[in-house]
């Protein structure tokens, strides 16, 4: 009666017992293209058009004989002194050397 009741035994045991965990090679190291520089910000172009100027969003305003010009909300845009204007947000726009300005 023992002779079957170890076998037995050891199969419940077995049972119990949790599988051993599965061991896994190292991953080999893989090597990534670098990422390119992400792009530089162009600067938006306030273009003349011989009396006015063209605004990034394509609205034209009148120039004044100062150099400046009123933005559509009624906000003014300052000559600098320095060929370009000084917008109300304090954002200095420099010449493009076509009467025109570049703006950060």
């Amino acid at each position: 009666m023992k002779a079957w009741c170890t076998p037995l035994l050891l199969v419940a045991l077995a049972a119990c017992v949790p599988p051993a965990p599965a061991v896994q090679a190292p991953a080999s190291p893989v090597a990534t293209a670098p990422q390119p520089a992400p792009a530089a910000p162009q600067p938006k172009r306030i273009a003349y058009d011989g009396g006015g100027y063209i605004l990034p969003d394509g609205t034209r305003v009148e120039a004044d004989p100062q150099g400046g010009f009123a933005l559509p909300n009624g906000a003014y845009a300052a000559p600098d002194g320095l060929g370009g204007v000084r917008l109300p947000n304090g954002t200095v726009c420099r010449s493009d050397g076509a009467k025109g300005f570049l703006c950060p």
